[in-house]
């Protein structure tokens, strides 16, 4: 079912007006017919609706949200513009809160400052398309790029390193304690050098392994995230 995001108050019974790059998606570009129902989320609440005409839809129904309530944070390491995008989307698809690209001594991309908004512009463009896909209730925050000691203004009540060196804590002894906020950072495709992960310790960072494999960088997101999925399920919170 095709979704929208408004940031207009929904009445169930009353029309609302979906901005325009919203409204000409729905009825210009997916060609949705009058009557036809779609979700609509606003302020983290997902609707029923049917299409009227360009722009007005009819709020009919309220629906239950089963969105986690756990704030997940990813602090990544800048990585190769398709393999970032590509992570981007399925983060989204996974749950994550926030995204908080970083630059480290490994990484291989750096983006100039001039060209910053436009990359976080398309960033966000891709998180918003990756959560109507999914039937999230809520948008995903991306920062601008951070440097290493910024990432201590994104500390939750958990937080780990994931370093491929570490050969005796693993993600599951940090993952088995309750917790409603969490802070993941991963490093780019050469990994971390083990001054950052000191300093990450320092800030209150715990190392840890994913395990005896070593898994690309967009790949260690995902199973950090599918980790924390599954613990909260576990755990039934």
């Amino acid at each position: 079912m095709i979704q929208v995001f408004s940031n207009q108050s929904c009445i169930v019974g009353e029309e609302i007006s979906l901005e325009e790059k919203e409204a000409h998606h729905v009825f210009d570009v997916l060609r949705v017919k009058e009557n036809e129902t779609i979700r609509v989320i606003s302020g983290g609440k997902a609707y029923f609706a049917q299409a009227i005409r360009k722009p007005l839809v009819k709020i009919v129904e309220e629906i239950l949200s089963n969105s986690s309530s756990k704030e997940i944070t990813l602090c990544a390491s800048l990585i190769k513009q398709d393999k970032f995008e590509w992570m981007i989307q399925k983060c989204v698809e996974l749950g994550v809160t926030r995204i908080v690209p970083f630059e480290s001594k490994y990484s291989v991309v750096h983006i100039d400052s001039k060209k910053e908004a436009k990359k976080l512009e398309r960033w966000n463009a891709i998180a918003l398309a990756a959560c109507k896909q999914s039937n999230r209730t809520s948008l995903v925050e991306i920062t601008p790029v951070q440097t290493l000691s910024s990432l201590k203004n994104y500390c939750s009540e958990i937080n780990v390193v994931a370093y491929e060196k570490e050969n005796t804590k693993h993600l599951a002894h940090a993952l088995n304690q309750p917790f409603n906020s969490i802070t993941v950072c991963i490093g780019c495709e050469g990994g971390l050098d083990i001054k950052e992960v000191n300093q990450l310790e320092e800030m209150g960072f715990v190392s840890c392994s994913l395990g005896n494999n070593i898994l690309r960088a967009e790949t260690a997101a995902c199973y950090l995230l599918s980790c924390i999925e599954y613990q909260a399920h576990v755990k039934g919170e």
